[in-house]
């Protein structure tokens, strides 16, 4: 993936901030650029130090929700939800744990922060079962400027859903509410991906 894809979608003005269209196909991992590692307390109930999330991420094919607010994590779940896209949670749970999904909440504000920590254990619920709560991160500094630009985080409004390679290399993306030929390509990158791992293996 070349950094200038989101340059050229960057200065567009879509539907409900939707910033960029997703590609119908995985970009090439050889070009490709790497999800940063960023830094954010979980929802563990025994760990409440903040954590990396490149261990979480590296190793595994992952599908993940970047958002800053209930609105931007709604366009997020257009693409992943069972109820919007129920492929992507079959394919998730079928994959033997080769695959997952994970949350980014961006919340560089000290007050939203300690109200989304003041309910956490509302989103232990949603979330769904002790095995995700090390896969929600809430992010409070360390996406500096350059990073948004890079991994196209043009609109910190927007919600944003990547596909990574299990060496963390951002396959494919998606920004804002999701349209119908891009679940499809997320479903269908995710599934390549999840092809290409299990070829791997057998090496």
């Amino acid at each position: 993936m070349a950094r200038p894809y989101f340059r050229d979608w960057g200065n567009l003005q879509f539907h409900k901030g939707k910033t960029f269209i997703a590609p119908p196909r995985l970009f090439k991992g050889d070009l490709s650029l790497f999800f940063p590692n960023l830094y954010g307390r979980t929802l563990s109930k025994t760990d409440k130090e903040p954590r990396d999330t490149t261990p979480v991420l590296q190793g595994r094919i992952s599908v993940v929700s970047v958002f800053s607010s209930m609105w931007a994590e709604n366009q997020c779940n257009t693409f992943v939800s069972k109820e919007s896209n129920p492929a992507v949670e079959k394919i998730i749970a079928e994959s033997g744990g080769m695959a997952q999904h994970v949350r980014v909440n961006i919340e560089e504000d000290a007050l939203k922060a300690f109200l989304v920590k003041m309910w956490m254990g509302s989103l232990r619920r949603k979330v769904g079962g002790e095995q995700n709560y090390g896969r929600y991160f809430l992010v409070q500094k360390g996406v500096s400027d350059e990073i948004r630009e890079a991994v196209g985080l043009l609109n910190s409004k927007v919600g944003y859903t990547y596909l990574l390679d299990p060496e963390c290399r951002i396959r494919w993306a998606g920004s804002g509410p999701s349209e119908d030929h891009e679940r499809e390509g997320l479903v269908k990158g995710l599934g390549r991906l999840l092809a290409e791992a299990a070829t791997t293996a057998k090496k």
